[in-house]
């Protein structure tokens, strides 16, 4: 069997309402999804965050897969593996990493579909039929002309609450870096006060936008309600680590490591107890498995990242961590906040 074509297909999903974030407002996601096609009529399915750009360098890649067997995942990995995060044509090799994550995806779903096999079998074993989810809870607005209470630290707990009921959420997740630091810290109050045994972890993810003294007075003053781990409170491994050297709070990133060269600094300034594994940035499942392994042997935890996938995304990620057991923190998704699907 071989691969004989590849179609790539920027979408668009709006959100229900605008999200805000410590880099602006998001009304809506772009993804691409990639079709690939084998000589027996074959098709497998990928998908990664972008838009028409991603879709040329999809289409730019083709000469690496046109004519592979599917099931030589490994060299499809291989091909792509050389697109690293550096300073050397950046945009280029981002943006091929983010196309190889989303070929390999399509092979290995070509694989499943040849076999007969769910992926996360094929990814060691699927371990556990269920994979549970954090909500994602962000201050809103109602439209971008109607900001209304959606930003209300009271309102922002209700909705919290609301989401766990409605999907069996326990965990719950808080984009914040939005408001000013006491605000969010009243938000956190208040979802523990409404929450009591319905919200079991509460996460923050300010995505690096305080400075290494607000972030230890911030997640001090986050002590007493119990936080599971606070993502990206700040920018870079050398302000991470000296921000972990003086809280309680364990932190995590999918911002200041998304390379295995980085790892080894990690380790060695102690700036991180958990990378948050990213489908797409981390260049597809072979790459994350590959992670599993290195946080396993330094006694870093896992989980997988959330970059507001759709469906096929959010598949491959499910199989993954039923069948990695070092995925040990439940998975957030903005699923709930879309307003569509593909």
């Amino acid at each position: 069997m071989k691969i004989t074509d590849i179609k790539a297909t920027p979408v668009l999903v709006p959100m229900h309402h605008p999200l805000r974030w410590s880099f602006g407002v998001e009304t809506g996601m772009t993804r691409v999804i990639v079709e690939i096609t084998t000589d027996e009529g074959l098709v497998g399915l990928g998908e990664s965050n972008g838009g028409a750009q991603l879709a040329e360098a999809v289409i730019a890649a083709r000469p690496l897969v046109i004519g592979l067997d599917p099931l030589e995942v490994a060299r499809v990995a291989k091909r792509f593996a050389v697109y690293r995060i550096t300073s050397e044509q950046l945009a280029r090799a981002a943006l091929f990493k983010l196309a190889g994550a989303a070929i390999e995806m399509a092979c290995w779903d070509l694989v499943g579909k040849i076999q007969g096999k769910r992926c996360g079998d094929l990814w060691g074993g699927i371990e556990k039929e269920r994979v549970e989810f954090a909500a994602y809870v962000f201050y809103r607005y109602f439209s971008l002309e109607d900001e209304r209470d959606y930003s209300d630290p009271q309102r922002v707990a209700e909705y919290a609450l609301e989401l766990c009921e409605a999907h069996g959420f326990r965990d719950v997740k808080l984009k914040n870096g939005v408001l000013e630091p006491a605000a969010e810290i009243d938000t956190v109050r208040r979802m523990r006060q409404i929450g009591k045994e319905k919200i079991r972890n509460i996460r923050i993810d300010p995505n690096q936008a305080w400075s290494v003294e607000t972030s230890i007075r911030v997640l001090r003053a986050f002590d007493e309600y119990d936080i599971e781990f606070c993502e990206d409170p700040t920018w870079g491994l050398e302000g991470m680590s000296r921000v972990r050297r003086d809280i309680h709070v364990p932190l995590a990133t999918n911002m200041c490591c998304i390379s295995f060269e980085q790892i080894p600094l990690v380790v060695r300034t102690r700036a991180l107890d958990i990378i948050l594994g990213d489908m797409h940035f981390w260049g597809g499942p072979t790459a994350l498995l590959q992670l599993a392994k290195i946080c396993e042997t330094f006694n870093l935890g896992l989980s997988l990242h959330s970059d507001r996938e759709l469906g096929i995304s959010t598949a491959a990620i499910v199989h993954l961590a039923a069948a990695q057991p070092m995925v040990s923190h439940a998975i957030d998704s903005h699923l709930p906040e879309q307003a569509g699907e593909v």
